[in-house]
């Protein structure tokens, strides 16, 4: 199983939400959170060469979903089971 989707499960047994959607020609969207108690963090990865937003080398949706989950749910079963 790739990185992001094993992550994504992850959280998703923990009852985080999170997603990744592709856009045709414009990147993806990276979300945490849901839409009734609101998107805590979300971000944009641009596929364009003149993208305003660059991601540090080895940065991906992968690595910022689980940084981002552990900042934003400390105390949840995600953040246990990677924090020992």
């Amino acid at each position: 199983m790739a990185d992001r989707e094993r992550i994504l499960q992850q959280l998703h047994d923990s009852e985080i939400n999170a997603g990744v959607q592709t856009f045709y020609d414009a990147g993806r969207r990276v979300w945490i959170g849901d839409e009734i108690n609101g998107i805590q963090a979300e971000t944009t990865i641009n596929r364009t060469p003149a993208a305003r937003l660059k991601w540090p080398e080895g940065f991906t949706a992968a690595s910022w979903l689980h940084e981002t989950a552990l900042r934003l749910y400390p105390d949840s079963k995600y953040a246990k089971a990677h924090c020992g």
